[in-house]
C-alpha cells in the first residue's frame, strides 16, 4: 500500500468516527408528537437549531464517507 492508500484508509476512518459522534449527538424524533407536526415554531425554525445543522453535517459527512470509502476500494484494488 501506497501513501495514497494509507491517507485514504485514514480519512475514511476519522470521517467514519466523527459521523457517529455527530449522529450520537442528535437528539430522538420520538419528541415531536404527531398531534403538533411541523406547523409549531419549532418545526418551522428547524434548521436553525442544533438539530437541524446537525442533520445537514449528518449529510454531509454521510456522502463524503461513501465517496471515502469507494475512493478507498478503488485505491487498494488497483
Amino acid at each position: 500500500m501506497g501513501w495514497i492508500d494509507w491517507t485514504l484508509s485514514i480519512l475514511t476512518i476519522i470521517v467514519g468516527l466523527v459521523l457517529t459522534v455527530v449522529v450520537m449527538l442528535q437528539s430522538s424524533k420520538d419528541q415531536q408528537s404527531a398531534v403538533t407536526g411541523s406547523n409549531t415554531f419549532y418545526g418551522a425554525n428547524k434548521s436553525k437549531t442544533l438539530d437541524g445543522v446537525l442533520s445537514k453535517y449528518t449529510i454531509v459527512l454521510g456522502i463524503i464517507f461513501c465517496i471515502l470509502c469507494f475512493a478507498t476500494t478503488f485505491s487498494i484494488i488497483k
